[in-house]
């Protein structure tokens, strides 16, 4: 019983350096999310109902349905020509944009849209779902692994203009 409550001891000793470690190491992002930085990053669901994280095999079968979806590549029109998922509409996102892109102004506001940016911290897929949402849009998915994910997976890219 001893032994017990010794060995409980040493990890509750161990696991609170290992949160004082993390916390000083990482001091500058807890300041940022304090001072409330990051709240854009998220998305609330009863003020953005129409938006939606999906899974790359969830990508993978709106890509294997031609015409369900519209896939919108929210990075800078350069990185798009590198690489891009077939035939989706380059519509970089700029941080505080407040107007609709024109590529997709004219399209039906309950039409399927899959958005998605480099992957990982990009902020730009949830930007431009935001955006679309607060224009009326109600079917949007963001790709959470973004388009690393998607080239990581060896999945179909083509090069050059939409």
């Amino acid at each position: 019983m001893r032994e017990a409550k010794k060995i409980l001891q040493h990890v509750l000793i161990v696991t609170l350096l290992s949160v004082a470690a993390g916390v000083a190491t990482r001091l500058p992002l807890f300041r940022q999310f304090l001072a409330g930085e990051f709240r854009e990053s998220f998305i609330a669901r009863d003020r953005y109902p129409g938006i939606r994280f999906v899974s790359l095999q969830e990508a993978e079968d709106v890509f294997a349905a031609p015409g369900a979806s519209v896939f919108i590549d929210a990075r800078p029109a350069g990185v798009f020509r590198d690489g891009h998922i077939p035939g989706a509409k380059n519509v970089p996102y700029a941080a505080g944009a407040t107007r609709i892109p024109a590529a997709l102004a004219s399209l039906p506001r309950n039409t399927g849209l899959l958005i998605y940016c480099e992957g990982g911290e990009c902020q730009s897929s949830q930007g431009l779902a935001k955006l679309l949402a607060g224009d009326g849009f109600t079917n949007i998915r963001i790709l959470a692994g973004g388009w690393d994910e998607w080239a990581r997976a060896r999945l179909p890219t083509e090069r050059g203009d939409d």
